[in-house]
């Protein structure tokens, strides 16, 4: 199994020293990624989804970040073992990502013709020519119309949707093997929300790629993903194919986060929207025993004092909870 992973995180703590105290965004993740596969990372915002991506892609700013504990092996490659030349060769180039926001991904003062082609010139040699070429092969790749002329604009020139399509020209630019895409629909309205997400599907067919795909909408992972990890205050707390997911959840963090999705109907499909009481705990104070206890209404004494451990329920169903140890 191990040898058929193209990414597999084992253990990462990703911490940061922030006044004097040490702030555990990331504690003890593992995930794996398998070539071709979509793999939802979930989690309300907090949980340590963008600092996993940015763990994997050499991007934690170090001080005041610190990669604490674990491995990224990448194609075989533990990537935290790699010098920062190595990773400028890798990132970008084998591994890219997409951003949330584009308007403050892209330079405002150059085209986004020229910040496309920048990542072409660097990881590969080619004339101003071939690169403006294979420039315009990937904006009308993506979608973009009139590609000849729109590589001239501005990001400003440009509406939200066509800066995503280009930063997903840019992250496809080098035919990656990995690409990571951290909320890359979240500052979009629906409709073109819904593009985006068809196109990257149709990528990710043509491309063979594989994506990590960060969010906090569970309607976005049933689109997306084949398998889901659900993150909570810097720990997986479930993880399973995205269909035992939706049908199965068990971890009482999961199953909130599915019953807090409206659903439209009426009669007896019609049903009152549920919340989940309290808060995320503080990364710099967090509880002694289960992280969720706090808010979990199925929590027994032993919750509050005793950390629980990853249990393999089978299939590839692993669940974080004292209900299943």
């Amino acid at each position: 199994m191990a040898n058929n992973l193209l990414l597999e995180i084992r253990n990462l703590k990703t911490y940061f020293e922030i006044r004097g105290a040490l702030l555990k965004a990331v504690d003890d993740v593992s995930l794996s990624l398998e070539p071709g596969q979509t793999l939802g990372l979930v989690g309300e915002s907090g949980c340590g989804k963008s600092v996993t991506a940015s763990s994997v892609m050499g991007l934690v700013p170090i001080p005041p970040g610190k990669i604490a504990g674990g491995k990224i092996i990448f194609d075989g490659v533990d990537l935290l073992t790699l010098s920062e030349s190595r990773m400028k060769k890798i990132r970008g180039n084998q591994i890219s990502m997409i951003f949330q926001e584009p308007m403050t991904s892209l330079n405002p003062v150059f085209t986004v013709g020229d910040q496309v082609g920048e990542v072409i010139r660097l990881h590969q040699r080619h004339s101003r020519r071939e690169t403006r070429h294979l420039v315009i092969k990937a904006f009308r790749q993506v979608g973009i119309p009139a590609p000849e002329s729109r590589i001239k604009e501005y990001p400003h020139q440009m509406s939200g949707g066509m800066r995503q399509r280009v930063m997903i020209a840019m992250a496809l630019a080098c035919h990656p093997k990995l690409m990571i895409a951290d909320e890359p629909t979240t500052a979009l309205d629906v409709t073109i929300q819904a593009q985006i997400l068809e196109l990257m599907n149709k990528l990710k067919k043509e491309t063979a790629a594989s994506i990590m795909f960060i969010t906090h909408d569970l309607g976005v992972i049933a689109e997306m993903a084949q398998r889901v990890a659900v993150m909570y205050a810097g720990k997986v707390v479930e993880e399973a194919d995205v269909e035992t997911l939706f049908e199965d959840p068990k971890h009482p963090y999961t199953v909130g986060l599915l019953g807090s999705i409206p659903v439209l109907g009426r009669g007896k499909k019609q049903r009152r929207l549920q919340t989940i009481s309290g808060v995320v705990p503080s990364l710099f104070n967090l509880p002694e025993g289960c992280l969720f206890s706090e808010r979990c209404s199925e929590a027994r004494q032993e919750c509050g004092r005793v950390a629980p451990q990853l249990v393999d329920l089978g299939n590839g169903h692993i669940v974080r909870c004292h209900n299943y140890g």
